[in-house]
């Protein structure tokens, strides 16, 4: 670790003691000398171990999950102390001290990071070799999200069609003979081989010259849609494999994501039932037709059910849909996403549901009714399937309930353009879910239903 890297993190380390002793004081928990060292020692440990001042390159959502483990680990050691040791400190609060940590904690690493990024003193330069679709998907993400520390230079790719243009903002700065010539001039720090068809002669070929020439490399495997976040790589006398399981097989899991989904919608019910009274009301006062729209939609195990939604088009809606298909541009943009972005059968109440969102809230009563899950796969229609899915794919991603929101939504909702995309986006879920990724899906629907992106 350079000199630069000590004297940040012992800035870091001295912002989280400070904020954590702040909270003790703000939830008024009082503490004798001894114990107040011990918690804030204990608190420096656990962070360090889980190299949370390692200045990695993680994403938000692995730095909040590293700290709240740790935060959880240090309250569970807490209480064992204080009650060894007879102390009378209200649990409640203790609780609060680091229920208020935990969000300053992360608030303070989330511009703290970031701005060090940016000026360059902890991020690595980067070079991509692979410019499909692999390739263009880790871009988008090295480049939205700003604590992945990587400032990609460039991409090398053999296709004709990508020599000279550019990909999510990044230059295709040649083949991949030309790396090794520009490698001298770009002094990439880290090299990112993702090519996923590559045989194994190419792929070796391609690690020789790379490791030559780059301190740090990194591969992306042939099943990088499929392969799980919790995936490990073992060994089985010697031979190197992959570890991987799907959490949603487990019946255990399922159950604790039932549960969830249940307290949730009701929940959920409770917060926006006045938002919902108001959508019904508006809509039944635009036209006097019906507040609701039943649409048949494919469910776990294939089956079909009814989905609810605000109705948002007017009431002779399929009849100024036969008119417009008419079209042969309108009707290849319908055949492509099963919807219009300028479509106008929709009401002027209906685009601004839409806009916000607001019509989907009706799909509580679906999750209620345990037709819908709160996250999940996109809930189709059956010609999707037909044209797109085929039985085999299908089952295996509806295997599941089809959800409110789920990875596809927040990864760019409509704007994704690739149709076999949507439905990786949904295997990618399938094969990772957890508890954890439930949560960030519904936090980024939050912000991408309040940003507007990709809604139509």
């Amino acid at each position: 670790m350079t000199l630069r890297r000590v004297i940040f993190s012992i800035v870091q380390i001295i912002f989280d003691l400070l904020i954590f002793n702040l909270c003790l004081f703000a939830a008024r928990v009082n503490l004798n000398f001894q114990i107040q060292v011990f918690l804030t020692g204990a608190v420096l440990a656990f962070f360090l171990f889980s190299s949370m001042y390692g200045f990695r390159s993680w994403s938000f959502w692995e730095e909040t999950r590293q700290c709240m483990r740790s935060c959880l680990y240090v309250f569970s050691l807490s209480m064992l102390f204080l009650f060894a040791e007879k102390s009378r400190i209200p649990l409640f609060s203790l609780t609060l001290s680091f229920a208020m940590f935990i969000p300053l904690c992360l608030l303070v690493r989330y511009f703290f990071k970031p701005l060090l990024f940016k000026l360059g003193l902890f991020s690595k330069t980067v070079i991509i070799l692979g410019a499909g679709d692999a390739g263009e998907i880790l871009a988008g993400r090295i480049m939205t999200s700003p604590f992945t520390a990587r400032k990609i230079l460039g991409f090398f790719d053999d296709d004709n069609d990508k020599q000279g243009k550019t990909i999510v903002g990044v230059p295709v700065l040649g083949r991949l003979s030309d790396f090794e010539r520009m490698q001298g001039e770009l002094q990439a720090e880290e090299a990112i081989i993702s090519i996923p068809t590559a045989s194994r002669e190419e792929l070796s070929g391609i690690l020789a010259k790379v490791e030559e020439m780059t301190a740090h490399v990194l591969y992306v495997p042939n099943m990088y849609m499929l392969t799980t976040s919790a995936a490990e790589i073992r060994s089985v006398d010697g031979m190197p494999v992959i570890s991987s399981s799907q959490g949603l097989l487990n019946p255990a899991n399922r159950l604790i994501k039932n549960t969830i989904d249940y307290i949730g919608g009701f929940l959920a019910l409770i917060l926006f039932s006045p938002l919902m009274l108001y959508s019904a009301c508006k809509i039944k006062r635009d036209d006097g037709g019906k507040i609701l729209f039943r649409h048949e939609r494919i469910g776990q195990g294939l089956k079909p059910f009814k989905m609810y939604k605000f109705r948002t088009m007017v009431e002779n809606a399929e009849e100024i849909l036969r008119e417009m298909l008419k079209d042969e541009n309108l009707r290849r943009e319908f055949e492509e996403a099963f919807k219009f972005k300028d479509d106008k059968r929709i009401t002027k109440i209906g685009k601004f549901l839409r806009r916000t969102s607001l019509d989907e809230l009706p799909q509580i009563f679906n999750v209620l009714r345990g037709e819908m899950s709160l996250t999940g796969p996109r809930p189709i229609v059956q010609k999707e399937i037909d044209l797109y899915y085929g039985q085999r794919t299908a089952k295996q991603i509806f295997r599941v309930k089809p959800g409110m929101t789920g990875f596809w939504q927040v990864s760019g909702r409509n704007d994704v353009e690739d149709y076999q995309q949507r439905i990786d986006f949904d295997l990618y879920y399938i094969h990772n879910w957890s508890i954890w990724l439930d949560i960030i899906i519904i936090i980024r629907t939050i912000k991408a239903v309040l940003k507007g992106s990709g809604a139509y």
